[in-house]
């Protein structure tokens, strides 16, 4: 059952998504350690768990580790010769984060050798994080050695189809139940809905719908209020893409520099005319090479 829900979350055709998933699939034939930026629900560790599949150690452990409620670096000696996904490095507690750069540098953990190659997801707000001290700026640029920008649910409207029919024909076979079809003006508000809880709330809306109305039309009014409300496909948008169109690196980097300029070099408050955390805000200006 876990190798399907692997596959199953893998799957995406939006230059997006794609884009992040061969450069996993590239980098899992190295043990250069992994930072995967990204919201909750995103995918971080499915993704993890491909490039462990990929790698030369995907007959070893792949230990999963929450950070956030860890109080101990021993269960990582689990994994020796394996891959070990941290989930949410940014929180793991100070005290442990000199004992995990030991391991990346010297190679050896409580005074044992220990060989495992580390992947790693991140919230939003690490950076801030590391510029308030709360997360070792060494520890930082030793598991940043390639970082990859998981995309959110919302920025990847046209596989929410492919993933809801495979969640629901997924969920079917394990509930014993018949698969219900999906109706086109659902379907639409569906793609057009922000998906705050990304590819795990989809999951869930899946499973429900399969428990809830088993082999049924599922039209506008069997969907949850929030959905109901998503704006429709074909309203105004704030940006008209001029016939000839436009490159697109250029015209993010340029809106990035004026948000710098509106906001006085002052990167948070840039980061909130823009509506995004001030670390994907710091990881743009990195990505398009902007200056102030």
């Amino acid at each position: 059952m876990k190798k399907t829900l692997v596959e199953t979350d893998l799957i995406g055709v939006s230059a997006e998504f794609q884009r992040v998933l061969q450069a996993a699939r590239m980098v899992a034939a190295t043990d250069a350690s992994v930072l995967l930026r990204g919201g909750v629900g995103s995918g971080r560790c499915r993704l993890a768990s491909e490039i462990h599949q990929l790698s030369p150690r995907r007959s070893k452990a792949f230990l999963v580790l929450n950070c956030a409620i860890l109080d101990d670096l021993q269960p990582l000696l689990a994994a020796d010769g394996g891959s070990i996904f941290l989930g949410d490095v940014d929180q793991l507690p100070l005290a442990l984060q000199s004992g995990l750069l030991a391991l990346l540098e010297t190679g050896q953990l409580a005074g044992k050798a220990l060989d495992v190659r580390l992947i790693a997801s991140a919230g939003e707000r690490m950076l801030e994080r590391v510029e308030q001290g709360r997360f070792r700026q060494d520890l930082y640029y030793r598991l940043n050695v390639v970082p990859l920008e998981v995309p959110a649910l919302s920025e990847r409207g046209g596989d929410i189809p492919l993933l809801l029919k495979a969640f629901i024909r997924e969920f079917a076979r394990s509930h014993g139940r018949r698969a219900p079809q999906i109706g086109v003006g659902a379907m639409n508000l569906l793609k057009a809905y922000a998906w705050p809880g990304n590819i795990r709330e989809l999951r869930n809306f899946a499973e429900r719908m399969v428990i809830l109305l088993p082999g049924q039309l599922i039209q506008p009014e069997n969907l949850p209020a929030e959905m109901k409300s998503a704006p429709r496909s074909g309203s105004r948008g704030l940006f008209q893409l001029p016939e000839e169109g436009v490159d697109l690196n250029e015209l993010e980097a340029e809106i990035l520099r004026q948000a710098l300029r509106l906001a006085g070099g002052n990167r948070s408050k840039a980061a909130r005319l823009l509506k995004i955390s001030r670390d994907t805000f710091l990881y743009r200006l990195q990505k398009f090479e902007v200056t102030e």
